[in-house]
């Protein structure tokens, strides 16, 4: 199966949907051009496709008698939140995994310009914050180049990540790596609240050329880490932790 996923308002490509079945570990995602090629098995014949952005409503379309073909999706109206003004003290922390272990990492790669995304969980008190940043260990033997990484916020769901809660595409371009450090992506501008637990998750797009090998810092004694490797796939729980942290402010 392939096509085109174009906006259908503007009529301009839209890179970087997930295009899968939904928990079956089968999917891509569109490139530059907002083109796509997804190979599927018969035995998914009855099922659906499901097309996901983060700034679109999400389409779904049977996979039998699928042909290609140009798909629209359409916006989602932004609603903007509520701003509360205060005079009171501003504090920062960093909340998540802030280290790793020198003998450790996890080791994800891309499949058929697939991505691969891994989560940690953060847990905050009970009171809003702002997330002014993200940041992320690499090692040095990663493959990376040319890879972009989009930043998702999840809801925690019985300790697991679920549907995203906030709707915003943030996308970065990663630097080439050339020894094992932090890499921080600023969110300050993006004016992110959230006022509940949730799962931050790094998810790594291909260069669409050459398979994306990310071996990212981890540590066993910190858990609650999921990661997954096809869009719209089935998450997996980590023996351990990812080592990922925001900077937030409250």
């Amino acid at each position: 199966m392939n096509g085109t996923i174009i906006d259908s308002e503007t009529k301009d490509p839209i890179e970087f949907v997930n295009i899968g079945i939904l928990n079956k570990n089968m999917g891509t995602i569109s490139n530059l051009k907002g083109k796509f090629d997804l190979s599927v098995s018969k035995k998914f014949s009855n099922d659906s496709l499901t097309i996901s952005h983060v700034s679109y409503y999400t389409l779904k379309i049977p996979i039998k008698g699928f042909k290609n073909q140009m798909i629209r999706l359409e916006p989602k109206t932004n609603e903007l939140s509520e701003v509360i003004v205060s005079n009171k003290k501003i504090k920062n922390k960093k909340i998540g995994v802030k280290s790793y272990s020198r003998f450790l990492s996890m080791r994800v790669v891309s499949k058929d310009n697939d991505i691969v995304e891994v989560a940690q969980r953060i847990n905050i008190a009970n009171k809003e914050i702002k997330v002014k940043a993200v940041n992320f260990a690499i090692r040095k033997w990663s493959k990376i180049d040319g890879v972009k990484i989009r930043i998702n916020f999840y809801e925690n769901r019985d300790n697991a990540p679920q549907t995203k809660i906030v709707l915003k595409n943030i996308v970065a371009e990663l630097p080439t790596q050339e020894d094992s450090d932090w890499i921080r992506i600023d969110l300050n501008d993006k004016d992110i609240y959230i006022s509940q637990d949730f799962f931050i998750g790094i998810e790594f797009i291909p260069n669409f050329e050459n398979p994306t090998i990310v071996d990212l810092g981890g540590i066993l004694t910190k858990g609650k880490g999921y990661y997954r490797e096809n869009s719209l796939g089935n998450w997996s729980k980590l023996n351990g932790g990812a080592s990922i942290n925001v900077e937030i402010e409250y």
